[in-house]
């Protein structure tokens, strides 16, 4: 799903994209799933992923050593264009963000700006074009019986990471990630994670 956001809140659209975790999605993908599975998982290409499939695509990887396959279903892909604001010297500053889900319903979700190219993400780090804190982050999400049971960060409170962008357009993207997620506070959380990967969608 593709929406016009308003020069003017270019700069706050992006850094309220940190606290983005899935947005709606309007194309289809090629690579399609079937109600199979188990816990009332999906099937994609024959490896098993979260119950509402992969339509938009994958994120596959490793949390922590153990392998993830992350679907990315109707809902878990957006492109947000966000036009340049040239009186304050501010690019375009259009973001993705993905979510994918697990067959045990982990779910990994990455905000990062629709360029091509590798960025940093974590405490501290500066966009080099806004000179602003960036707006790139990540979060991971596990749950057992229905209940969460922590959430890990990577951001500008914490957390270390890169994502790289390798195609973009407003239909479709693919990447990688590397992070070294932190706990979050009162998640239940404990410990970091090491968090990696690849991802293909549609939006």
């Amino acid at each position: 799903m593709n929406t016009r956001v308003p020069g003017r809140l270019a700069l706050a659209l992006a850094l309220c994209a940190l606290l983005s975790s899935a947005c709606g999605g309007s194309s289809s993908s090629p690579t399609g799933s079937t109600g199979s599975g188990s816990s009332g998982s999906s099937t994609c290409g024959g490896v098993a992923v979260g119950p509402l499939g992969c339509t938009r695509g994958m994120m596959t990887g490793t949390v922590a050593g153990v392998t993830f396959n992350g679907g990315v279903p109707i809902g878990g892909a957006t492109y947000t264009p966000v036009a340049a604001v040239p009186a304050l010297g501010l690019p375009a500053l259009d973001f993705i963000v993905i979510q994918g889900t697990s067959a045990d319903l982990t779910s990994l979700t990455i905000t990062a700006r629709a360029k091509v190219g590798t960025a940093s993400l974590g405490a501290g780090v500066i966009d080099p074009e806004t000179r602003q804190p960036t707006s790139n982050n990540a979060s991971l999400a596990t749950r057992a019986n229905g209940a969460a049971t922590g959430q890990w960060n990577t951001n500008i409170l914490g957390g270390t990471g890169t994502v790289t962008i390798t195609t973009v357009s407003t239909t479709a993207a693919t990447g990688s990630y590397s992070f070294t997620m932190v706990p979050q506070a009162g998640s239940g959380a404990t410990g970091n994670r090491v968090v990696d990967g690849t991802f293909t969608v549609t939006f």
